[in-house]
């Protein structure tokens, strides 16, 4: 075949042949790389984003007992994952940049397993659990959105909306399924046993699924008079960061992580105070996990038909509309499971939306370390604001003043991140 009929595929979106271009549809693009995204989903879903996360509370109370700590004591254990997003987030993204989605992915789930198998050992010194979940973030961090919507960037163009709404459901269906399977695991092991078990999922589920199916996108093969082979446009990371556009993007996400860090860990004493016993109030709040899995899924579609903007304003727009519901919905089960699931859907769509607008305005090229660097963003902003609202409600007895705090803040971010303005024409780098 002469050069100038080479074959050309990039990241499973278009084909050259010669000067002419074919875009793949989004039916050819799902069969290309359905098994990426399905490695990215379970691979997501067992990762330190949601399998150590949504199971704490599972945990608090045998731990109390056993170990004597109080509930705050415990709750305080995401700081120190979080601390150790902060390191390892954009080093994990500069790593995938550099030599792949796939063995980052891969290594970090390995050594994610060792460390949630290790909580096992916890003594009864606090310090010990703090550096067993500081040890996981930091060795977990490539399992993290990081490196599996970079992948999922370079296999989809036309679908990728919906592709990333499909590999980030993971993290929802982990919600409503690991609080249920670690209280079961803690009453028939105890609560040592269960963090083995747990560390089993990935190793069982998620690991052979990312040998096996998760794959970077095959470099495009480029005609030599167009430029270098496997050439990809985007900034850098610093140029990146000298943009009006990134800060006021990364304004935009960490607002709206403020509002919906506070109701995540705050839904089941917010149900109680609208009148919820706590079985009920925790069954409500399930709905959250189901409904962060129906908006990641429903924003993907959106996003592949409608201007990103315009999909986050409204994304954004419903939250705060979610907390107007939450303060005239009295004891009223349905009105408060209804904003109970709006809130979700917000949840679901910032991952959806945050990894689409990196790949659109910034390019793939350095898409690791710019989204590992947002995304360090969004999980300091999820971090600053339960305590907040928990102050909140210690001086007031109630969280009404935390719900027209968060009509103001989800406004906020929608309005940063529904004026951020047309996508840059994305172009091969001669």
């Amino acid at each position: 075949m002469r050069a100038t009929e080479a074959l050309v595929i990039h990241g499973g979106r278009e084909i050259r042949q010669g000067s002419v271009i074919v875009m793949l549809s989004k039916r050819e693009e799902f069969k290309r790389g359905w098994t990426v995204v399905l490695a990215s989903a379970v691979g997501a879903g067992t990762g330190v984003s949601a399998l150590t996360f949504y199971t704490l509370g599972a945990f608090m109370e045998p731990l109390s007992q056993d170990m004597g700590w109080s509930r705050a004591q415990i709750s305080a254990a995401p700081l120190f994952m979080t601390a150790a997003s902060l390191i390892m987030g954009p080093v994990a993204g500069w790593l995938a940049d550099k030599h792949g989605a796939r063995p980052v992915a891969i290594f970090s789930q390995i050594m994610f397993v060792l460390a949630v198998a290790g909580l096992a050992l916890t003594t009864e010194q606090i310090w010990t659990f703090y550096a067993g979940f500081f040890l996981l973030a930091f060795v977990g961090a490539g399992t993290i959105p990081i490196t599996w919507t970079r992948a999922i960037t370079g296999w989809f163009s036309s679908a990728r909306g919906l592709a990333l709404g499909f590999a980030l459901m993971g993290t929802g269906v982990m919600g409503m399924i690991a609080p249920s399977l670690a209280t079961t695991m803690i009453d028939e092991f105890g609560w040592r046993m269960a963090y083995v078990g747990l560390a089993a999922v990935p190793l069982i589920i998620g690991l052979p699924l990312a040998i096996v199916f998760f794959r970077d996108p095959p470099k495009a093969v480029t005609n030599p008079a167009q430029g270098a082979a496997g050439d990809e446009w985007g900034m850098t990371l610093g140029e990146t960061v000298r943009t009006r556009l990134f800060w006021q993007m990364a304004a935009g996400f960490f607002i709206a992580a403020m509002g919906v860090g506070a109701i995540l860990v705050h839904s089941v004493p917010l149900l109680q105070e609208h009148g919820l016993d706590r079985g009920t109030a925790a069954q409500v709040a399930g709905l959250f996990g189901l409904s962060v899995t129906v908006g990641r899924i429903f924003t993907g579609y959106l996003l592949d038909r409608m201007f990103g903007p315009t999909v986050a304003m409204v994304m954004f727009i419903a939250p705060a509309l979610a907390c107007v519901v939450m303060l005239v919905a009295g004891n009223n089960v349905l009105i408060c499971a209804l904003a109970i699931m709006i809130f979700g859907l917000a949840a679901g769509a910032e991952f959806d939306i945050a990894a689409y607008f990196v790949s659109r305005y910034f390019g793939r090229k350095n898409y690791g370390a710019i989204y590992g660097l947002l995304y360090t963003i969004f999980v300091v902003g999820s971090a600053v604001t339960p305590p907040m609202a928990g102050k909140v409600f210690d001086l007031y007895q109630t969280y009404d003043p935390a719900l027209m705090a968060g009509i103001a803040i989800f406004l906020v971010a929608a309005v940063l991140c529904g004026t951020l303005g047309p996508y840059p024409k994305e172009t091969y780098q001669p």
